[in-house]
């Protein structure tokens, strides 16, 4: 049992991205029984836990923004109005045409045998060919259809660059936290080669070169610190809030993983991506046209019903006066062909130039999907190389001078070209780790992760 626990607590130390000395140094005081080993088991869950709960907690506010980005963009809000605006259009196409009143009235009454024709009222209903209007209203949906799918290519676009704007929030705290850290250990720096100036074990120049590297960083920090609030402003943007708006980062950012394969992402992506998804139903709407356009040159048929007010005749007859009813039946013959050939053939041409930009577009996408990869991989590599090697060692190294200066006349550039070396390691470290979550951010867009159908649409007024 005493083994066991052993053994896991060095597990979860390891997992913690602490070196085998720094485990030494923490199992130490606890070793020589089994009740320090699981107080030393407790000390490492707790604070993994608490990470947990950290990484859980910035997942679910990065949900929250994503939302009010969802319902409150003013660019979104429009494309979504435009979807709204196409699905009118097939109840237009598809409706017969409205009939024709007429009304005539005899300037010269006709003389019939039951009296003079004075007036005439008619209606006249006009039918396309078979099935004309049902391709119209096909062709229209479709459009519609092409029409969310661009608003939802937007949306997703807008839910990735919601995230790495505020990727790039943290990373830019995380630069204003480390740049803090950074000039403090160059104080005690200052401190130290002051201290040793004094009682003449080293120049002044060692104090020169420590002021002049602090100069250098707070130069770093005041732009980092407007770097923050252009980026505040651009976040606050695509949420359309006030550009001083307050905005919850992170503590403490996990990298994500994926979970699918080459090969599956790119399944996902050919089957899910709206951009591929509109032109599809393009295509359609295309085809539907075609048989439309073919239908428009058949012959249109129409019905009618004149009415015939008739005036009475002086004299007693049968049916003296009577009204006359007169039914109609009309057909519209396409005689002039040249029309009707060249909006078939339009809609070929329209169809042919969707599935040619069906490929471009599919080309594009699986290259871009490629670059993501090839990010994400990067930023795994950093961020296991900085995390896991660079800084550690740096650090032990800057350690060992900063000691050894401390008790004889080291190489004092030295030490400060090693803090400069640190100091790239972390923000490098950071920015890996942002450009690691981005990448994903991009893969998920790509794939369509966070598509929706258009009755779970909400968008504010």
């Amino acid at each position: 049992m005493m083994k066991f626990i052993e053994i896991l607590t060095v597990s979860i130390l390891f997992q913690s991205g602490l070196s085998e000395r720094d485990i030494a140094t923490i199992k130490s005081p606890f070793e020589g029984g089994l009740k320090g080993m699981i107080i030393l088991l407790t000390i490492m869950i707790i604070p993994l836990f608490v990470m947990g709960q950290q990484a859980d907690t910035s997942n679910v506010q990065i949900e929250q923004y994503l939302r009010q980005a969802a319902q409150n963009n003013p660019d979104l809000r429009a494309q979504y109005r435009q979807y709204l605006s196409a699905l009118q259009q097939s109840p237009q196409v598809s409706a017969l045409p409205d009939p024709e009143l007429s009304f005539g009235y005899f300037i010269n009454p006709i003389e019939t045998r039951v009296g003079p024709q004075q007036a005439r009222f008619g209606v006249t209903q006009m039918f396309p060919w078979f099935g004309t209007l049902g391709a119209r209203g096909e062709a229209a949906t479709q459009k519609a259809k092409a029409r969310f799918e661009a608003f939802q290519d937007a949306r997703n676009t807008l839910f990735y660059e919601v995230q790495k704007s505020w990727f790039e929030l943290y990373r830019v705290e995380e630069a204003i936290q480390i740049l803090k850290e950074n000039i403090a250990l160059l104080d005690i720096f200052e401190s130290l080669a002051t201290q040793k100036y004094e009682t003449n074990q080293v120049g002044q120049a060692d104090v020169l070169r420590v002021q002049i590297e602090k100069e250098d960083l707070k130069s770093r920090l005041e732009l980092q610190k407007d770097n923050r609030q252009v980026a505040l402003q651009e976040f606050n943007e695509r949420l359309n809030r006030p550009p001083d708006a307050r905005v919850v980062i992170a503590d403490s950012l996990q990298g994500k993983l994926l979970q699918m394969s080459k090969s599956e992402l790119e399944q996902a992506v050919l089957l899910q991506n709206p951009k591929l998804s509109k032109i599809d139903f393009e295509a359609s709407s295309a085809q539907s046209s075609i048989k439309a356009a073919q239908k428009e040159g058949m012959p249109k048929f129409g019905i009618g019903v004149d009415y015939l007010i008739t005036g009475e005749r002086d004299m007693a007859l049968a049916d003296n006066g009577q009204d006359a009813i007169l039914a109609r039946v009309g057909v519209q013959v396409p005689l002039y062909r040249k029309k009707y050939r060249a909006k078939e053939k339009q809609a070929q041409i329209q169809l042919r130039s969707v599935q040619d930009r069906q490929q471009s577009v599919e080309n594009r996408i699986l290259t871009q999907l490629s670059q993501a990869l090839r990010d994400y991989h990067d930023g795994q590599r950093r961020l296991n190389l900085y995390k896991d090697i660079q800084i550690q060692r740096t650090q032990q190294t800057l350690d060992i001078l900063t000691e050894q200066y401390s008790t004889s006349a080291t190489d004092f550039e030295e030490l400060l070209r090693l803090q400069r070396k640190l100091l790239d390691y972390e923000l490098a470290r950071q920015q890996a780790l942002v450009d690691l979550n981005t990448a994903v951010s991009r893969i998920e867009y790509l794939y369509g992760k966070h598509n929706t159908d258009p009755e779970e649409v909400q968008i504010t007024n």
